[in-house]
């Protein structure tokens, strides 16, 4: 079985913030295997289905980022999930918006949900997909950026990134990917559609 989780921050003012964007890739990768995702327990949606000979369970935790280890790592264990089928969508000041990097495992780069994650799984062997936002171009604190909302003009850009994020998240499911590995999408590219 896999478990795939994507953080973020429960309840409408958090929507559409950059901090999200692990929500919104899950969502897209929902859409796109048509595993619905359901509130279970008021803790958690869930999606639970078959695809090409996998058994897969998404995931989004409703508790605050800082505590989707608590959440994930108790469904992971009762699920009996193996760390390393645990695959993890994340936000990323560090790496600009179109910019996503897989790892099969290693460092949080002080990201709090993945912080949390690993002190309550007690390893830091699950993947994850760390999907840029990019700094703030202008003087705001890091903590007021990822709680604001995309610009209208990053919107096609952002689209294009949950679609990588959902073709990445399938090649570590049904391709077996263990690489590291860089995507980086560029404007170029965005405008021409491909």
């Amino acid at each position: 079985m896999w478990l795939i989780a994507g953080l973020g921050n429960p309840g409408p003012g958090y929507e559409k913030t950059r901090h999200n964007l692990g929500f919104m890739a899950l969502e897209a990768l929902s859409r796109r295997l048509r595993i619905p995702l359901r509130d279970y327990d008021g803790r958690l949606s869930l999606g639970r289905g078959h695809r090409r000979g996998e058994e897969i369970l998404l995931a989004r935790p409703l508790g605050f980022m800082n505590l989707s280890g608590e959440i994930l790592a108790p469904l992971a264990h009762r699920e009996r999930v193996e760390t390393e089928r645990i695959l993890v969508m994340v936000d990323d000041l560090d790496l600009p918006l179109g910019t996503l990097r897989y790892r099969p495992g290693g460092g949080t780069g002080g990201h709090r949900g993945l912080e949390s994650m690993v002190r309550c799984l007690g390893s830091d062997a699950f993947r994850r997909i760390r999907l840029g936002i990019g700094r703030p171009d202008e003087p705001v604190s890091e903590a007021d950026y990822v709680l604001s909302p995309f610009r209208d003009e990053e919107m096609a850009m952002v689209e294009r990134v949950l679609g990588a994020a959902a073709d990445l998240a399938g090649e570590v499911i049904f391709g077996g990917k263990s690489t590291p590995g860089t995507v980086k999408l560029t404007e170029d590219q965005n405008k021409e559609g491909l």
